[in-house]
Protein backbone atom coordinates (compact mmCIF):
# COMPACT_ATOMS: atom_id res chain seq x y z
CA UNK A 1 0.00 0.00 0.00
CA UNK A 2 1.59 3.25 -1.13
CA UNK A 3 1.34 6.53 0.75
CA UNK A 4 2.51 10.06 0.20
CA UNK A 5 5.71 10.65 2.12
CA UNK A 6 5.84 13.52 4.62
CA UNK A 7 8.50 16.11 3.89
CA UNK A 8 10.87 16.71 6.80
CA UNK A 9 13.76 18.95 7.77
CA UNK A 10 15.61 17.53 10.76
CA UNK A 11 17.27 20.25 12.87
CA UNK A 12 19.70 18.67 15.32
CA UNK A 13 22.98 18.67 17.22
CA UNK A 14 24.34 15.10 17.03
CA UNK A 15 25.42 13.68 19.58
CA UNK A 16 24.30 10.22 20.41
CA UNK A 17 20.52 10.40 20.49
CA UNK A 18 20.24 12.78 17.52
CA UNK A 19 22.30 10.37 15.44
CA UNK A 20 19.74 7.63 16.12
CA UNK A 21 16.99 10.05 15.03
CA UNK A 22 18.81 10.63 11.72
CA UNK A 23 18.69 6.90 11.03
CA UNK A 24 15.00 6.77 11.99
CA UNK A 25 14.16 9.59 9.58
CA UNK A 26 16.12 7.91 6.79
CA UNK A 27 14.67 4.45 7.35
CA UNK A 28 10.99 5.09 7.99
CA UNK A 29 9.12 4.57 4.70
CA UNK A 30 6.68 7.41 5.32
CA UNK A 31 9.36 10.13 5.66
CA UNK A 32 11.01 12.13 2.89
CA UNK A 33 14.04 13.64 4.63
CA UNK A 34 14.79 16.79 2.64
CA UNK A 35 17.71 18.10 4.68
CA UNK A 36 19.58 18.03 7.96
CA UNK A 37 20.42 21.36 9.57
CA UNK A 38 22.82 21.46 12.49
CA UNK A 39 22.77 23.54 15.64
CA UNK A 40 25.25 24.50 18.31
CA UNK A 41 23.92 22.48 21.21
CA UNK A 42 25.56 19.24 22.29
CA UNK A 43 28.45 20.38 20.09
CA UNK A 44 29.18 23.49 18.00
CA UNK A 45 27.30 23.43 14.71
CA UNK A 46 30.36 22.56 12.63
CA UNK A 47 31.09 19.50 14.77
CA UNK A 48 27.40 18.57 14.71
CA UNK A 49 27.48 18.77 10.91
CA UNK A 50 30.56 16.55 10.78
CA UNK A 51 28.82 13.97 12.96
CA UNK A 52 25.70 14.05 10.76
CA UNK A 53 27.83 13.47 7.67
CA UNK A 54 29.48 10.48 9.32
CA UNK A 55 26.08 8.94 10.01
CA UNK A 56 24.97 9.53 6.42
CA UNK A 57 28.09 7.80 5.10
CA UNK A 58 27.63 4.95 7.57
CA UNK A 59 24.14 4.27 6.24
CA UNK A 60 24.98 5.05 2.59
CA UNK A 61 22.80 8.16 2.18
CA UNK A 62 25.27 10.76 0.99
CA UNK A 63 22.46 12.36 -1.06
CA UNK A 64 20.95 14.18 1.96
CA UNK A 65 22.15 17.80 2.21
CA UNK A 66 23.61 18.87 5.56
CA UNK A 67 23.69 22.60 6.31
CA UNK A 68 25.64 24.12 9.19
CA UNK A 69 24.10 26.73 11.48
CA UNK A 70 25.48 29.33 13.89
CA UNK A 71 28.55 28.47 15.95
CA UNK A 72 27.04 30.18 19.00
CA UNK A 73 23.64 31.24 20.33
CA UNK A 74 21.99 34.46 19.21
CA UNK A 75 22.97 36.68 22.13
CA UNK A 76 25.12 34.86 24.68
CA UNK A 77 28.16 32.61 25.09
CA UNK A 78 27.96 28.98 24.06
CA UNK A 79 27.80 26.67 27.11
CA UNK A 80 29.34 23.22 27.47
CA UNK A 81 27.09 20.16 27.36
CA UNK A 82 27.23 18.31 30.71
CA UNK A 83 26.40 14.93 29.18
CA UNK A 84 28.80 12.39 27.75
CA UNK A 85 28.56 11.54 24.06
CA UNK A 86 31.83 9.62 23.98
CA UNK A 87 35.34 10.56 22.97
CA UNK A 88 34.20 10.98 19.37
CA UNK A 89 30.78 12.48 20.12
CA UNK A 90 29.00 9.43 18.68
CA UNK A 91 29.23 6.91 21.49
CA UNK A 92 32.83 5.88 20.68
CA UNK A 93 32.16 4.52 17.20
CA UNK A 94 35.19 6.36 15.76
CA UNK A 95 33.89 6.55 12.21
CA UNK A 96 36.37 7.79 9.59
CA UNK A 97 36.29 11.43 8.62
CA UNK A 98 33.51 11.88 6.06
CA UNK A 99 34.31 12.37 2.40
CA UNK A 100 31.14 14.41 1.85
CA UNK A 101 30.92 18.02 3.02
CA UNK A 102 28.15 20.31 4.22
CA UNK A 103 26.37 22.32 1.56
CA UNK A 104 27.44 25.93 1.21
CA UNK A 105 24.03 27.31 2.20
CA UNK A 106 23.62 28.65 5.76
CA UNK A 107 21.24 26.40 7.71
CA UNK A 108 18.56 29.06 8.41
CA UNK A 109 18.59 30.00 4.72
CA UNK A 110 18.15 26.36 3.72
CA UNK A 111 15.18 26.06 6.09
CA UNK A 112 13.55 29.17 4.61
CA UNK A 113 14.28 28.17 1.00
CA UNK A 114 12.94 24.64 1.48
CA UNK A 115 9.75 25.79 3.18
CA UNK A 116 9.11 28.35 0.44
CA UNK A 117 9.69 25.69 -2.21
CA UNK A 118 7.10 23.40 -0.59
CA UNK A 119 4.64 25.72 1.18
CA UNK A 120 2.49 24.04 3.84
CA UNK A 121 4.16 20.68 3.16
CA UNK A 122 7.36 20.76 5.24
CA UNK A 123 7.54 19.64 8.85
CA UNK A 124 10.49 20.43 11.10
CA UNK A 125 11.63 18.15 13.90
CA UNK A 126 14.08 19.94 16.19
CA UNK A 127 15.89 18.07 18.96
CA UNK A 128 18.33 20.88 19.68
CA UNK A 129 18.33 24.58 20.52
CA UNK A 130 16.20 26.70 18.20
CA UNK A 131 18.80 29.11 16.79
CA UNK A 132 18.40 28.02 13.16
CA UNK A 133 14.61 28.20 13.17
CA UNK A 134 14.60 31.57 14.96
CA UNK A 135 17.02 33.01 12.39
CA UNK A 136 14.99 31.56 9.50
CA UNK A 137 11.90 33.30 10.89
CA UNK A 138 13.81 36.58 11.31
CA UNK A 139 15.06 36.36 7.74
CA UNK A 140 11.73 35.34 6.20
CA UNK A 141 8.83 36.02 8.60
CA UNK A 142 6.35 34.80 6.00
CA UNK A 143 7.48 31.19 6.47
CA UNK A 144 5.76 30.98 9.88
CA UNK A 145 2.44 30.18 8.24
CA UNK A 146 4.06 28.15 5.45
CA UNK A 147 5.62 25.55 7.78
CA UNK A 148 3.26 22.61 8.19
CA UNK A 149 4.25 21.86 11.79
CA UNK A 150 7.17 21.84 14.19
CA UNK A 151 8.00 19.26 16.86
CA UNK A 152 10.53 20.40 19.45
CA UNK A 153 12.21 18.46 22.24
CA UNK A 154 12.46 21.28 24.74
CA UNK A 155 11.31 22.78 27.99
CA UNK A 156 10.22 21.62 31.42
CA UNK A 157 6.58 22.42 32.13
CA UNK A 158 5.88 20.92 35.54
CA UNK A 159 3.32 18.24 34.77
CA UNK A 160 5.32 16.02 37.12
CA UNK A 161 8.49 16.09 39.21
CA UNK A 162 10.73 14.92 36.35
CA UNK A 163 10.60 18.45 34.95
CA UNK A 164 12.78 19.59 37.85
CA UNK A 165 14.65 16.51 39.06
CA UNK A 166 16.09 16.05 35.58
CA UNK A 167 16.79 19.70 34.76
CA UNK A 168 19.56 19.64 32.18
CA UNK A 169 20.46 23.31 31.76
CA UNK A 170 23.11 24.97 33.90
CA UNK A 171 20.68 26.19 36.58
CA UNK A 172 17.97 24.57 38.74
CA UNK A 173 15.04 25.38 36.46
CA UNK A 174 16.01 24.95 32.81
CA UNK A 175 16.13 22.32 30.10
CA UNK A 176 19.24 22.18 27.89
CA UNK A 177 17.73 22.91 24.48
CA UNK A 178 16.05 26.05 25.82
CA UNK A 179 18.92 27.06 28.09
CA UNK A 180 21.53 27.12 25.33
CA UNK A 181 19.68 29.81 23.35
CA UNK A 182 16.69 31.16 25.28
CA UNK A 183 16.35 34.17 22.99
CA UNK A 184 15.91 31.84 20.01
CA UNK A 185 13.40 29.71 21.91
CA UNK A 186 11.43 32.80 22.92
CA UNK A 187 11.35 33.94 19.28
CA UNK A 188 10.06 30.57 18.08
CA UNK A 189 7.54 30.12 20.90
CA UNK A 190 6.08 33.57 20.20
CA UNK A 191 5.96 33.13 16.43
CA UNK A 192 2.50 31.51 15.95
CA UNK A 193 4.07 28.41 14.43
CA UNK A 194 2.08 25.18 14.57
CA UNK A 195 4.34 24.02 17.40
CA UNK A 196 4.25 20.93 19.61
CA UNK A 197 6.82 20.59 22.37
CA UNK A 198 7.92 17.61 24.45
CA UNK A 199 9.43 18.57 27.77
CA UNK A 200 11.51 16.76 30.36
CA UNK A 201 8.22 15.95 32.11
CA UNK A 202 7.61 13.38 29.36
CA UNK A 203 10.94 12.60 27.72
CA UNK A 204 12.67 11.88 31.05
CA UNK A 205 9.71 10.14 32.68
CA UNK A 206 10.69 6.46 33.15
CA UNK A 207 7.04 5.47 33.55
CA UNK A 208 6.30 6.82 30.06
CA UNK A 209 9.55 6.57 28.09
CA UNK A 210 11.71 3.50 28.41
CA UNK A 211 13.32 0.95 26.15
CA UNK A 212 12.32 -2.35 27.74
CA UNK A 213 13.86 -5.77 27.25
CA UNK A 214 11.25 -6.80 24.67
CA UNK A 215 12.13 -3.76 22.54
CA UNK A 216 15.82 -4.58 22.81
CA UNK A 217 15.07 -8.11 21.61
CA UNK A 218 13.08 -6.79 18.63
CA UNK A 219 15.97 -4.52 17.64
CA UNK A 220 18.36 -7.46 17.86
CA UNK A 221 16.13 -9.49 15.56
CA UNK A 222 16.14 -6.70 12.95
CA UNK A 223 19.93 -6.97 12.77
CA UNK A 224 20.37 -4.19 10.24
CA UNK A 225 22.92 -1.37 10.30
CA UNK A 226 20.58 1.14 11.88
CA UNK A 227 19.23 -1.21 14.57
CA UNK A 228 22.73 -2.38 15.49
CA UNK A 229 23.88 1.22 15.78
CA UNK A 230 20.86 2.11 17.94
CA UNK A 231 21.59 -0.81 20.27
CA UNK A 232 25.21 0.29 20.58
CA UNK A 233 24.11 3.85 21.43
CA UNK A 234 21.64 2.49 23.98
CA UNK A 235 24.43 0.49 25.60
CA UNK A 236 26.75 3.49 25.58
CA UNK A 237 24.30 5.95 27.09
CA UNK A 238 22.97 3.43 29.57
CA UNK A 239 26.50 2.83 30.78
CA UNK A 240 27.55 6.47 30.92
CA UNK A 241 24.53 8.68 31.59
CA UNK A 242 21.74 6.58 33.10
CA UNK A 243 20.48 6.55 36.67
CA UNK A 244 20.34 2.93 37.70
CA UNK A 245 17.08 3.07 39.66
CA UNK A 246 15.17 0.53 37.59
CA UNK A 247 15.99 -2.36 35.29
CA UNK A 248 14.98 -0.17 32.40
CA UNK A 249 16.85 2.02 29.99
CA UNK A 250 15.48 5.32 31.27
CA UNK A 251 18.00 8.00 30.42
CA UNK A 252 18.96 7.40 26.84
CA UNK A 253 18.00 8.60 23.39
CA UNK A 254 15.25 10.89 24.66
CA UNK A 255 15.28 12.82 21.40
CA UNK A 256 13.69 9.79 19.78
CA UNK A 257 10.44 10.69 21.55
CA UNK A 258 10.27 13.76 19.32
CA UNK A 259 10.91 11.84 16.10
CA UNK A 260 8.36 9.19 17.11
CA UNK A 261 5.80 11.91 17.88
CA UNK A 262 6.28 13.32 14.39
CA UNK A 263 5.88 9.88 12.85
CA UNK A 264 2.81 9.03 14.96
CA UNK A 265 1.28 12.21 16.46
CA UNK A 266 -1.35 10.09 18.18
CA UNK A 267 1.22 8.82 20.66
CA UNK A 268 1.01 12.16 22.46
CA UNK A 269 -1.70 13.59 24.65
CA UNK A 270 -1.23 17.36 24.49
CA UNK A 271 -2.44 20.47 26.24
CA UNK A 272 -2.47 24.07 24.99
CA UNK A 273 -0.84 26.31 27.58
CA UNK A 274 0.23 29.94 27.94
CA UNK A 275 4.00 29.94 28.25
CA UNK A 276 7.02 32.14 27.83
CA UNK A 277 10.78 31.63 28.01
CA UNK A 278 12.81 33.43 30.66
CA UNK A 279 15.85 35.15 29.20
CA UNK A 280 16.85 36.81 32.47
CA UNK A 281 18.93 35.97 35.52
CA UNK A 282 21.21 33.01 36.25
CA UNK A 283 18.73 31.08 38.41
CA UNK A 284 15.95 30.82 35.85
CA UNK A 285 17.41 31.66 32.43
CA UNK A 286 15.94 29.20 29.95
CA UNK A 287 12.99 28.30 32.16
CA UNK A 288 9.72 27.69 30.32
CA UNK A 289 7.25 29.60 32.49
CA UNK A 290 3.64 28.44 32.31
CA UNK A 291 0.98 30.79 33.67
CA UNK A 292 -1.38 28.34 35.39
CA UNK A 293 -3.35 30.85 37.43
CA UNK A 294 -7.13 30.76 37.59
CA UNK A 295 -7.16 34.50 38.23
CA UNK A 296 -5.18 37.41 36.79
CA UNK A 297 -3.65 35.20 34.09
CA UNK A 298 -1.57 37.08 31.53
CA UNK A 299 -3.48 36.86 28.28
CA UNK A 300 -0.62 38.24 26.20
CA UNK A 301 1.57 35.15 26.64
CA UNK A 302 1.95 32.94 23.57
CA UNK A 303 0.03 29.70 23.53
CA UNK A 304 1.79 26.50 22.58
CA UNK A 305 0.80 22.84 22.48
CA UNK A 306 2.87 20.61 24.72
CA UNK A 307 2.87 16.93 25.63
CA UNK A 308 1.11 15.87 28.82
CA UNK A 309 1.75 12.16 28.32
CA UNK A 310 3.00 9.68 25.77
CA UNK A 311 1.68 6.23 24.89
CA UNK A 312 4.64 4.12 25.99
CA UNK A 313 3.71 1.02 24.02
CA UNK A 314 3.16 2.95 20.80
CA UNK A 315 6.37 4.89 21.36
CA UNK A 316 8.37 1.67 21.56
CA UNK A 317 6.56 0.20 18.57
CA UNK A 318 7.23 3.32 16.49
CA UNK A 319 10.87 3.31 17.58
CA UNK A 320 11.33 -0.22 16.22
CA UNK A 321 9.37 0.53 13.03
CA UNK A 322 11.53 3.56 12.32
CA UNK A 323 14.66 1.42 12.48
CA UNK A 324 13.38 -1.08 9.95
CA UNK A 325 10.67 -3.04 11.73
CA UNK A 326 7.53 -4.06 9.89
CA UNK A 327 4.88 -1.32 9.98
CA UNK A 328 1.87 -2.44 11.95
CA UNK A 329 3.80 -5.48 13.19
Amino acid sequence: MSCKKRKLIYDCDPGTDDSVCILMALTHPEIDLLAITTESGNFPADVSANHALKILEYIGREDIPVAQGMLKPLARPYPSDPYSHGEDGLGNHFFPEPKIKPVSVFAPQLIADTVMKYPEEVSIVCTAPLTNLALAIMMKPEIVHMIKDVYHLGGAYGFNSYAWTNATGDNPMSEWNIFVDPEAAKTVYESELNLTTIGLDIAFNPDMVNIDHQTIDKLKLLNNKQSRYALEIIDYVDGNNSIKEKELFINGPIDTTCMCAFIRPEILTTKTISVTVDTGGPLTCGMTIWDRRDHFRWEHLPKIRTAVSINSELYRKTFVEALGGRLGG
